[in-house]
């Protein structure tokens, strides 16, 4: 017994409301290590940074597997790049292949 949490509706409506549903899915969510490291210029919509990583906080209640890499890119919340928004795209395939999953608390 025990009760099964899920934001499998919430994650395919947010992927599909902004564009994201053609995404190609993944395995991992992201390789944070090269994320300071690649120069690249400032994102040039930070709104939309801001406003999909805020979906993505709220998406790591049931889905503590991309809580890492979730805290990673808010780190960069002030000024994101392109390099940032990569890493982000990278968690939404991520989200893509994987949004059945569940969290099953007993």
């Amino acid at each position: 017994m025990g009760l099964m949490l899920s934001q499998h509706k919430y994650a395919l409506d947010f992927l599909s409301r902004d564009g994201m549903s053609s995404y190609k899915p993944i395995n991992t969510p992201t390789s944070i290590s090269k994320v300071n490291l690649q120069p690249s210029g400032l994102y040039s919509y930070p709104t939309r940074y801001w406003q999909i990583i805020g979906a993505l906080q709220y998406l790591i209640f049931t889905r503590p597997d991309i809580c890492y890499a979730v805290n990673k890119v808010c780190l960069f919340m002030h000024a994101p790049t392109e390099s940032h928004w990569a890493v982000v795209k990278r968690i939404l395939r991520y989200l893509k292949g994987t949004s059945f999953f569940v969290l099953h608390l007993t």
